[in-house]
């Protein structure tokens, strides 16, 4: 799905229904909207204007994600991690993977399916659902990661 038609169905199935109702056709199992900010990423990255938000849709057969970031420069990855809040933990899936051609987006800069050929559908699935998960985007100034937030 494009970002707008995304973000469009996200925010209908946020605001319109409860998990496993149907809006236009499609069946989301949980939909989940994540801010990104400086404050919330682990170690403290070097001071920055970034900020970011994921959204992530979970259907019975996939899931759908996308990931946008303002005021921020030489973006290099952004992943799925396993933490809790405050702990730096392993990626689990990798969004995006630009190490060598940074981006400078202002907006949607990745977004993707992810199916059971891809990944363990499953256990992301609990994984996503549990709260120690979280999303991060990483650049060249702050490899370790400059933006972060917990899927909850």
């Amino acid at each position: 799905m494009k970002g707008k038609t995304m973000a469009a169905v996200a925010l209908a199935v946020i605001t319109g229904c409860g998990g496993g109702s149907t809006i236009g056709g499609l069946d989301a199992e949980a939909v989940y909207t994540i801010q990104l900010t400086q404050a919330a990423e682990v170690p403290a990255p070097k001071p920055t204007t970034a900020s970011g938000a994921a959204v992530i849709v979970v259907y019975a057969d996939r899931i759908e994600y996308e990931v946008s970031a303002q005021s921020i420069v030489s973006v290099t990855m952004a992943h799925i991690h396993n933490g809790a809040p405050g702990v730096a933990g392993p990626v689990v899936v990798t969004l995006f993977n630009q190490p060598n051609n940074p981006i400078s987006p202002s907006g949607v800069f990745a977004s993707g399916t992810l199916t059971d050929g891809t990944v363990n559908l499953a256990s992301l699935k609990t994984l996503l659902a549990s709260g120690s998960a979280y999303v991060n985007v990483h650049t060249s100034a702050n490899p370790g990661g400059e933006i972060r937030g917990q899927v909850k």
